[in-house]
């Protein structure tokens, strides 16, 4: 057997690294570097040989920015693609939201503008990853993670905003380069009695975009997400997925027609109507993390509209009351408008509202005689809008390219340190008699920010066919079929040197703002895969009735808790390091 180099060194170096966690003297506790339990070097080593050298050790994304690592050319190169999605994605240790590479506890782990001299701890990564390319790869690396009692996590992109992708002393399954995409013009899920339709079966690496590139060749669509990076088959299709082509199409989950999935048991298992039904139930929907590693997921493709209308309107008004005056007849408007057909996203914040509505099939005059009212009302008291127009898209994969790329140049800005919160606002709170209640709230909510760039973000992607599906059909959040709207309030962008305590802060004022959205939609939910990450009542929020039954299917299928992350089924039963299980 080969010995790894570079794996003494890591081996040896990794208590400089780990946190200070709980001991696993406790039954059940994970085994951390400093455990006896810990692989040993020549077990690292064996694992290795059998997914081909691909066991990685993790570093930290701007490691070669400090000593005894540092390397100029490493370091420029580092610095020039720090904001970039892509480069993060590729990067085993990589976040999009960079705040997840640190522990709660630290100030920052390894800064990117920072003396060479100053330390680079590992943070909240993780220490080694497998660089699995096929399901057989993930089998090996699921039962070694089981056998070892090992913290696992799942990273496909690291497109997550309350922290599941990461863990300090870790070992995470990076899935990133499982790549294959396969188009069907007749699929049928294994074994299930139905009429065959075209579909797309994508590995859980595949980023949105690479997905829609392939689907343009069949000027087909599929309900899927705008952000670039974002792997259709890993946490966005466990969360749920919507997509401003949702009420047209229903979410994401309600076109999933199978999955291939590795059990905790290392068993390589099809979910589907007939094999596994209760975990093809909560895969759709349940949280991602939580049910095993997904392999390969085919969704229901439909044939691209023959023509799509965008609307883009920027106002910036000259004081709070005009602003609050045209906000309140915006939300007055959104039934009217959801059932006119509209879809899309807004963004309000210092007495600006800029909105990017889509309609499908129907062109851009008829676009804008159903957007007049609200034209009509923002010219009358608020004076022109700084921009709007109205332009139409023959075919989707266009629209896409143009709205959601740069330039046709589908590059992805990853976040600096921050945080989000959220909310599913339910259709009864546009009602004659509680719109401009909700108006007002949000209103009072924007006023209250504080943080550079911080904004609060609509997304009209409910309604329509998302509130015609059976709520119980999927595990995803019920309260999503009520919804109308769902809002995300961002916490603005942070300094990348800020304390504990600053963190701290930052993340309570940002669930304080949001509380008065929850209690003000008694019933709701939140989204998950864009949520506080200090979400209160967080079964309720992001599962609602469907959680006990979730919790029943965790047991079943993963019942010494493998896949265990943040605010996921079963993490309830766990410390607050998730490394221990609570105590009774």
């Amino acid at each position: 057997m080969r010995f790894l180099p570079w794996l003494q060194t890591v081996f040896t170096t990794s208590l400089l690294y780990q946190s200070k966690g709980p001991s696993s003297d406790l039954r059940g506790c994970r085994c951390l570097p400093s455990d006896a339990c810990w692989p040993s070097i020549d077990s690292w080593n064996q694992f290795n040989s059998t997914i081909d050298g691909r066991l990685v050790a993790v570093s930290p994304p701007a490691k070669p920015c400090h000593d005894p690592d540092y390397n100029e050319a490493d370091c420029r190169n580092v610095h020039e693609n720090w904001n970039d999605g892509y480069w993060r994605a590729a990067q085993p240790g990589g976040m999009i939201t960079s705040n997840f590479e640190v522990q709660a506890n630290e100030t920052w782990g390894c800064p990117l503008d920072a003396d060479p001299s100053s330390a680079c701890t590992q943070g909240n990564i993780p220490l080694y990853a497998a660089n699995v390319s096929s399901a057989q790869d993930v089998q090996k690396a699921v039962m070694f993670a089981g056998k070892h009692n090992l913290r696992l996590v799942i990273k496909s992109s690291g497109h997550d905003f309350i922290g599941r992708s990461t863990a300090a002393n870790s070992f995470s399954i990076w899935v990133h380069h499982l790549q294959n995409i396969t188009l069907h013009d007749a699929f049928i899920p294994t074994d299930v009695f139905a009429k065959p339709v075209t579909a797309v079966t994508i590995q859980s690496g595949v980023s949105l975009v690479t997905m829609y590139d392939a689907l343009a060749e069949r000027n087909w669509v599929v309900v899927a997400g705008a952000a670039t990076t974002v792997a259709g088959g890993g946490g966005y299709i466990g969360g749920g997925g919507h997509s401003f082509m949702s009420p047209t199409y229903g979410l994401a989950v309600d076109n999933a027609l199978q999955f291939t999935v590795v059990l905790a048991s290392g068993e390589i298992v099809i979910a589907n109507e007939v094999h596994n039904r209760e975990l093809f139930w909560a895969l759709r929907g349940g949280g991602a993390g939580t049910w095993g590693v997904v392999i390969d997921v085919t969704l229901r493709t439909f044939p691209g509209p023959k023509t799509i209308s965008r609307a883009i309107y920027i106002a910036h008004f000259r004081n709070n009351k005009t602003f609050r005056k045209v906000f309140d007849k915006f939300v007055e408007l959104q039934p009217k408008l959801s059932e006119e057909g509209f879809s899309g996203y807004w963004v309000a914040f210092n007495n600006t509202l800029i909105v990017e509505y889509f309609g499908m099939e129907f062109g851009w005059l008829t676009s804008v005689k159903k957007l007049k009212p609200f034209l009509d009302y923002s010219l009358a008291v608020g004076g022109p809008p700084l921009v709007f127009y109205d332009t139409d898209f023959p075919k989707w994969h266009a629209l896409y390219r143009d709205t959601f790329c740069k330039f046709g140049n589908c590059r992805s800005d990853a976040s600096a340190p921050q945080m989000i919160a959220s909310r599913l606002i339910p259709s009864t709170a546009f009602s004659f008699s509680c719109h401009h209640e909700l108006s007002t709230l949000l209103a009072d909510t924007i006023d209250q920010f504080t943080e550079p760039k911080q904004v609060m973000l609509g997304h009209l992607v409910a309604g329509g066919m998302v509130s015609k599906k059976k709520p119980h059909n999927v595990a995803a959040n019920p309260a999503w079929r009520e919804a109308l709207w769902h809002v995300v309030i961002t916490g603005g962008l942070h300094p990348m040197n800020i304390t504990a305590a600053m963190k701290k802060e930052y993340s309570d004022r940002l669930t304080r703002l949001n509380k008065k959205i929850i209690d003000f939609t008694p019933g709701s939910g939140s989204y998950i895969n864009e949520a506080d990450p200090q979400e209160p009542n967080w079964q309720d929020s992001f599962f609602g009735s469907h959680f006990e039954r979730l919790k029943r299917i965790k047991n079943t299928v993963d019942p010494h808790h493998l896949f265990i992350c943040h605010h996921c089924v079963g993490s309830e039963d766990w410390d607050g390091s998730l490394n221990c299980p609570r105590q009774i």
